[in-house]
């Protein structure tokens, strides 16, 4: 009976010594693939060590670092790229020379082949490891991968910097006009939306209201939390709500015939 007790007492404190059910306490996700940015990352490296995540970067170029001494990636092994954040605005130079360029993919690996056939401004959705910390900085292994579809392209970057420079200078329609043309359905949505608000708040800035709308609003539909963005569409509004309604002249033609609403009426002279 002692023996029958004393396994029971253990079987007792062998439930509970085991964790609660993983929807129970705070450790629920501990193990589950995480979505961060790769800010969040350079940021605190240690804090996602040897935790997969997953982030979205856009692809610059394959690079040649290596360093076996300190980390496991060598050149025989895994191929090395340098990125951008998915939310780095290549437009501005500063920017776009700060890539992050330690990414490590295995070359025996399927999506190594899609690495080496990348292209500038290619986004992927990106699952990494944090494997190593050298110098402060993360050496993230890449488990995978899934590229996306809509990306930034040259011709769009080219439009945004000169949009840009034109505003510098204060010349507000011509600025608008590049940010209109630099506009398009394939940019990803956080572009697009930047796009829209910088046509937007060309236009007002040349007292064009009216124009200013229409980007504004789509700006608004896609960035619905942009605080600025509602006050200078607020602004327009209440503009043109003050602006008095100038109503065309009447068109005299060559007959003597005044042409008023869609009714003709003949001049008084004849």
């Amino acid at each position: 009976m002692k023996t029958i007790h004393l396994t029971a007492m253990l079987a007792i404190v062998t439930l509970l010594a085991v964790p609660a059910a993983a929807t129970d306490g705070w450790w629920g996700d501990l193990y589950e693939q995480k979505t961060v940015t790769l800010e969040q990352i350079l940021a605190n490296p240690q804090a996602f060590r040897g935790l997969d995540v997953s982030f979205v970067v856009q692809f610059h170029q394959l690079g040649q670092i290596d360093n076996p001494y300190y980390t496991r990636f060598e050149k025989e092994q895994y191929v090395n790229f340098s990125v951008w954040s998915d939310t780095a605005p290549l437009w501005d130079r500063k920017a776009f020379r700060q890539d992050f360029p330690y990414l490590f993919i295995d070359r025996i690996a399927g999506e190594s082949q899609t690495i080496l056939k990348a292209r500038a401004y290619d986004r992927f959705l990106i699952t990494g490891r944090v494997e190593s910390i050298f110098r402060g900085k993360p050496w993230i292994e890449v488990v995978g991968l899934k590229a996306l579809e809509k990306k930034l392209t040259e011709p769009t970057l080219i439009k945004m910097v000169k949009g840009y420079k034109l505003k510098k200078a204060r010349r507000f329609d011509a600025a608008a006009t590049e940010f209109s043309r630099a506009t398009n359905e394939k940019l990803p949505t956080h572009v697009q939306a930047l796009l829209n608000k910088e046509s937007g708040v060309c236009y007002a800035a040349a007292s064009r209201y009216k124009d200013a709308l229409v980007p504004l609003q789509k700006a608004a539909a896609m960035a619905p939390k942009d605080q600025d963005l509602q006050k200078i569409l607020a602004h327009c509004r209440k503009q043109l709500e003050q602006t008095p309604v100038v109503k065309p002249a009447p068109e005299v033609k060559d007959d003597g015939v005044i042409q008023v609403k869609g009714k003709k009426k003949e001049d008084d002279l004849h």
